[in-house]
């Protein structure tokens, strides 16, 4: 590894730990991954822990244009044929030219959906786990004219998965995501009712008196995966509205 290629990696790591925003830093991180090793396209799939048929959810794109992308994955996730990488329980690096030579990948309806119309044919995969909770999905895409990742790019992948699966695991679990008088019973309550840790977040957000547009945009999410969220809620609280989540506020 080169002088400058270690100093990027170590500012990359840094990165990861220091900026407090979680979003933020996972838009920080792809756009200084790219530097590192030159790309199309990469994202980040946050792990879908709601009843949804999904495994995968809310993307993040660098560039933004490419978003279109992962919607359209989202949309046929079903048809990933690496869907087993996500099941396995363990943090793998993939690269998909390694998995089916490309005169058959290219036939597949997820590089004909997904893929070929965004100009994108090489990827690589790294699935994210902690303590065998499924966390998400970092992929880098190249076009055709750009070339296949190599072992080199694959290690540097590779050497940030202990420090990404740590931050995103944090991220999951950490009970102090406000300081404010609710926290105790936003914990209490994710327990009692057996809440994902999104939804907890956005029932600390609805606790906050945020708007449902103020909710998306400040979890990164469409207004389509706020309303499955929202309906996940009312279920399991036994309610019809948000006004009726309120007035669970500071029960304990």
């Amino acid at each position: 590894m080169q002088n400058n290629e270690f100093l990027l990696v170590n500012n990359i790591i840094y990165q990861i730990y220091s900026i407090p925003d979680f979003n933020t830093m996972k838009i920080t991180f792809l756009n200084l991954l790219k530097m590192l090793i030159p790309n199309t396209a990469s994202s980040i799939l946050m792990a879908d822990h709601t009843d949804s048929k999904n495994l995968l959810c809310e993307p993040i794109c660098v560039p933004e244009v490419y978003s279109e992308t992962e919607k359209h994955y989202l949309l046929n996730e079903d048809e990933d044929y690496t869907r087993w990488v996500m099941l396995s329980g363990q943090c793998l690096l993939i690269r998909e030219s390694d998995l089916m030579p490309d005169e058959e990948r290219i036939k597949t309806a997820l590089y004909k959906k997904c893929y070929e119309p965004f100009g994108l044919h090489y990827s690589i995969q790294l699935n994210l786990v902690y303590n065998d909770l499924f966390l998400g999905v970092l992929t880098i895409y190249r076009s055709r004219e750009e070339g296949d990742f190599t072992s080199d790019e694959m290690f540097l992948v590779k050497a940030f998965s202990d420090h990404l699966n740590l931050r995103f695991y944090e991220f999951y679990t950490k009970d102090d995501k406000n300081s404010s008088s609710t926290s105790y019973s936003i914990t209490h309550l994710a327990s009692k009712y057996n809440l994902t840790n999104r939804e907890e977040e956005v029932l600390q957000l609805i606790f906050e008196d945020m708007d449902s547009d103020q909710i998306a945009d400040k979890l990164f999410i469409s207004s389509y995966t706020l309303k499955k969220h929202l309906q996940n809620l009312y279920k399991k609280f036994n309610v019809s509205n948000k006004r009726n989540l309120l007035e669970f506020r500071n029960k304990q």
